[in-house]
C-alpha cells in the first residue's frame, strides 16, 4: 500500500489553478506544432509534402516507448518535492528549447539534413512527454471526490482553451515578426519562453498538495503495461481518446490550407485568430452547461452529444468558398468551440476516474503508468493526424510552395476538412459505447 504526505486532498481552487495553469505551456505547445509544423515542414523549408509526412511518423516512433516509460519512472521516483513535480520543471526546460530549435533550423544548418530536423521534432516530442505524463497524473492523487475532479480538470480545459488560441495564433505571429524563416525563429524564441514559463509554474503551483511515496511493491515495467490495459474502463476511453485526437488534430492541423486555399484569404493568420478567439470564448462558457449535463446524463452520454455536435460543425466547411461570409464563419467557430469544451471536460475528467478505479481494485498506486499511455495516445494522434492528413493532400494534387493550386487540390482540402473529423469521431463512438464507469459504480468499487 501507498502512504500520502498528510496534506488535504480537495484543498480547492488555489491548487486546481495551480496545477490547470501548466495545461497552457503544454497546450500552446501541442497546438503550435498542430498548427505549423506540416505547413512549416512544406511551405518554409521547401520539402516535399509526402516526406514530410514520412518525417512527422518517423520522430514520433521514440514516443511509442517514451510515453508509458516515464509513466514508470515518475511511479517509481522518490524526492522531497514528490514523485511528479520535478518533471514539470524538466520538461518545461527541455521542451521550450526544443521548439525554439525546431522553428529557428529554417536559418542554421539543421533544414540541411533531415536527419537532423527529424531528431528536433523527436526533441520536442521528449519534452513535451517529461512534462506531461507525470502531470496527467496528479490529479488522481491530489483530488479524491469524482465531482471535485471535474471542476479541477475544467481549469485545464479553459487554459487548454487559451492555449490553443496561442498556438493557432504562432502563423500571425510569425507574419507580424518578420514572415519568412526569421519570422518564425522570432516567433519561437518568444512562444519557447512561454512553454517554459507556464509548465514552471505548475511545479509551484502545486507545492504542498498531496502525495504518495512509491509503492514498496515492485512490479516490472511490462507487467505493470500488461495490468493497466486490463482496466476495462480505461481501455475504453484510450480507445475513444485516440480516435477522437485524430479528429481533433487534423481540424487543428487543415485549419491554414482551409483558409488559406478553400477561402481564399491571403492573410490565414488573421483569420485563424478570429476563429480561434470565438471557439475559445464558446469553449470556456460551455463549461459549466457540460458540468450540468454530466450530473443530468453522467459523461459517458455527455461524451457522445459533444462528439456528434463537434462532428456536424466538420461537415459545415463542404460548403466553405472565397464567398463565405464572417457571420458564417464565425458561427462554425462558436459550434466547433461549444463542442470541444465537452470533448476536452469529458475525456480529461474520465482518466482520472479509471486511475482510481484501478487503486481501488488493486491498492496499487501506478498513476503514471496510465497516464503515461493515455499520453502516447495524444502524442500519436498529434503526429499522425497531420501526417495522414498531408498524404490526403499529396493525393489530390497539393505542391508545396506551389503559387497556385489546381481545382482538384483544393477540393481536396475541402473534402479532408470536412469527412476525415467525422470518420475519426465515429469510429471513436465503439469504444466509448464501452465505457460503463458511473459514479456509483466506482464507489462501489473496492476500498480507497
Amino acid at each position: 500500500m501507498t502512504t500520502d504526505n498528510g496534506t488535504n486532498a480537495n484543498p480547492g481552487w488555489r491548487l486546481h489553478f495551480g496545477w490547470g495553469i501548466g495545461t497552457l505551456g503544454a497546450s500552446m505547445l501541442l497546438n503550435s506544432f498542430a498548427a505549423l509544423q506540416l505547413f512549416y515542414l512544406t511551405n518554409v523549408l521547401g520539402i516535399a509534402i509526402a516526406t514530410a509526412s514520412l518525417v512527422l511518423f518517423a520522430a514520433k516512433i521514440w514516443d511509442w516507448i517514451a510515453n508509458p516509460l516515464m509513466g514508470w519512472i515518475s511511479d517509481r521516483t522518490q524526492t522531497r518535492w514528490g514523485r511528479r513535480r520535478p518533471y514539470l520543471l524538466l520538461g518545461g526546460l527541455v521542451a521550450g528549447g526544443a521548439f525554439i530549435v525546431f522553428f529557428t533550423s529554417a536559418i542554421t544548418p539543421v533544414s540541411q539534413s533531415l536527419v537532423l530536423v527529424t531528431l528536433s521534432l523527436a526533441l520536442v516530442g521528449t519534452g513535451y512527454t517529461i512534462f506531461n505524463v507525470p502531470y496527467m497524473a496528479m490529479p488522481s492523487e491530489l483530488v479524491d471526490d469524482y465531482k471535485e475532479r471535474t471542476k479541477m480538470i475544467s481549469w485545464r480545459v479553459f487554459f487548454i482553451g487559451i492555449g490553443t488560441m496561442i498556438g493557432v495564433s504562432t502563423q500571425r505571429m510569425a507574419e507580424l515578426l518578420g514572415n519568412g524563416p526569421e519570422g518564425y525563429a522570432r516567433m519561437a524564441a518568444y512562444v519557447g519562453i512561454g512553454i517554459l514559463l507556464f509548465m514552471a509554474w505548475s511545479f509551484f503551483g502545486t507545492a504542498g498538495g498531496r502525495t504518495y511515496v512509491r509503492d514498496k511493491q515492485s512490479v516490472s515495467f511490462f507487467e505493470q503495461l500488461r495490468l493497466g490495459l486490463q482496466n476495462k474502463p480505461f481501455a475504453a476511453l484510450l480507445g475513444t481518446k485516440f480516435t477522437q485526437l485524430f479528429g481533433l488534430f487534423t481540424s487543428t492541423a487543415m485549419s491554414i490550407f482551409v483558409v488559406k486555399y478553400v477561402l481564399g484569404k491571403d492573410n490565414p493568420g488573421e483569420w485563424m485568430i478570429l476563429f480561434t478567439a470565438v471557439s475559445f470564448v464558446a469553449q470556456t462558457i460551455s463549461i459549466p452547461a457540460w458540468t450540468w449535463m454530466t450530473k443530468r446524463y453522467e459523461k459517458r452520454a455527455t461524451y457522445m452529444i459533444a462528439t456528434m455536435v463537434f462532428s456536424i460543425a466538420s461537415l459545415s466547411w463542404l460548403v466553405a468558398s472565397p464567398q463565405e461570409t464572417v457571420t458564417f464563419f464565425c458561427a462554425r467557430a462558436l459550434i466547433k468551440g461549444f463542442a470541444a469544451g465537452g470533448l476536452l471536460l469529458m475525456g480529461q475528467s474520465m482518466l482520472p476516474d479509471t486511475i482510481e478505479y484501478d487503486f481501488r481494485k488493486t491498492g496499487l498506486r501506478r498513476e503514471g503508468v496510465f497516464s503515461g499511455l493515455y499520453s502516447i495516445v495524444e502524442k500519436v494522434a498529434s503526429s499522425f493526424a497531420p501526417t495522414l492528413l498531408g498524404l490526403g493532400y499529396a493525393w489530390f494534387g497539393f505542391q508545396s510552395k506551389a503559387p497556385t493550386q489546381t481545382v482538384e487540390a483544393i477540393d481536396g482540402i475541402r473534402y479532408c476538412a470536412a469527412f476525415l473529423p467525422c470518420f475519426y469521431f465515429a469510429i471513436s463512438m465503439i469504444p466509448l459505447y464501452f465505457y460503463r464507469l458511473t459514479e456509483r459504480e466506482l464507489k462501489a468499487t473496492g476500498n480507497p
